[in-house]
């Protein structure tokens, strides 16, 4: 049974939010554990239908130069 914190983790880890630190240690313990390899790759199966059936959207035209303008220069 893999724990919540290593559910986290593999959550995380499919969405490529840990830091490179946490990545290496994350590939390492799943390495030594089949049930968490296969719980990652139920994630990513999952992941990557829910991305794709998503819509493209374009921003604003003007959303980019808004935000940048929003932005105090650098002294």
């Amino acid at each position: 049974m893999i724990n919540p914190r290593m559910e986290e983790q593999a959550s995380l880890h499919v969405l490529g939010a840990l830091t490179p630190v946490e990545a290496a240690e994350f590939k390492a313990a799943m390495k030594l554990d089949p049930e968490l390899q296969a719980f990652v790759a139920r994630l990513t199966t999952a992941t990557g239908a829910i991305a794709g059936s998503v819509p493209v959207m374009e921003p604003p035209a003007g959303l980019r130069a808004s935000i940048l303008s929003k932005i105090p220069p650098k002294k």
